[in-house]
């Protein structure tokens, strides 16, 4: 028994030791009686959104994460020491954010978790609702925008004597010297409705006026306190067309759920009000007193002995 009794104690010792030389290879930091673990440096990591997790995957990342993990606890460990968990502001905002994790979390069960929309719903969606999905009349253009008119002058001289206009668009956008929407790719607009550029109304509209392969004259295009001189040819014209159902499929599946879970949530909440014999008293809500009037009713008369004495003083010769 005294041999079984000792074999016992001695397996305990060996197991204690191994799990205590365990645990201490899986310590990162340390700081007073508290550690960070690796298994939950891991985990922490693993639950970040994943364009974050790339950030911390090799040696230096791992080394960043941990000092942040363990700065973070330290500072926390003194605001704790300090009771600021005790303050009754912070207790407060904690019981408010507690309730609106509550909430947001019935509403998800009771009411996102029960909208499914099917790919019928879109298509129906989408043949009921063609004309939301037209893409408008736009244009493409290379322009040169200059803010002197000489300069603008001079260029419209060069082109017409035969010098290559998208050469001169290259050019001068190479150099800066241009200003318009082509601006960093020579000159080169992307393709643009008659609602852009609400600013430049002249630009678009003579944009809009021209044939493909045709060159505008100079136009003086105000922009707040400054105009500019532009030259523009059109590239591309594209009349306006029907989008395919495959190209708006995902904008119909947002606007079809956030109509359903609008829907459901408002059915759902007019049943709770049954349910709880939700009653309003509107009749007893009284209107705020408007500044104005609080001012009037805080606005104290003098009273007659203090205006007496103001009239004193007021009488008083000098030197009395």
């Amino acid at each position: 028994m005294k041999i079984f009794l000792t074999c016992f104690a001695l397996s305990v010792l060996l197991i204690s030791g191994c799990s205590q030389k365990m645990a201490e290879q899986d310590i990162l930091a340390r700081f007073d009686k508290q550690v960070v673990t690796k298994s939950e440096l891991e985990k922490e990591i693993s639950e970040l959104p994943e364009w974050k997790q790339d950030k911390y995957k090799d040696q230096s990342g791992r080394e960043e994460y941990l000092t942040l993990m363990a700065e973070s606890r330290m500072i926390l460990q003194i605001a704790k020491e300090r009771k600021l968990d005790k303050n009754p502001e912070i207790i407060k905002e904690v019981n408010d954010f507690q309730d609106q994790l509550i909430r947001d979390a019935i509403v998800k069960r009771e009411v996102d978790d029960k909208v499914k929309i099917t790919d019928a719903d879109l298509e129906k969606y989408y043949a009921e609702n063609k004309e939301k999905y037209i893409e408008p009349e736009k244009v493409a253009v290379t322009e040169i925008t200059l803010k002197e008119e000489s300069k603008a002058k001079e260029l419209m001289e060069k082109i017409k004597s035969g010098e290559d206009f998208t050469a001169l668009a290259k050019e001068m956008d190479s150099k800066g010297e241009s200003f318009g929407p082509g601006s960093g790719n020579e000159g080169k607009t992307r393709p643009f409705s008659r609602d852009s550029y609400s600013s430049a109304k002249e630009f678009v509209e003579k944009a809009f006026s021209l044939q493909p392969g045709e060159m505008s004259d100079i136009i003086v295009q105000p922009m707040g306190k400054d105009t500019f001189y532009m030259i523009i040819r059109l590239d591309e014209h594209n009349p306006p067309r029907q989008k395919e159902f495959s190209e708006v499929k995902d904008d119909i599946q947002n606007t079809l759920e956030r109509e359903k879970k609008d829907e459901r949530k408002k059915q759902w909440i007019e049943g709770i009000k049954k349910d709880k014999k939700y009653q309003l008293f509107a009749d007893k809500i009284k209107e705020p007193v408007k500044e104005t009037e609080e001012s009037e009713q805080k606005e104290e008369k003098p009273s007659e002995e203090g205006s007496k004495e103001s009239s004193e003083e007021i009488n008083k010769e000098p030197g009395e």
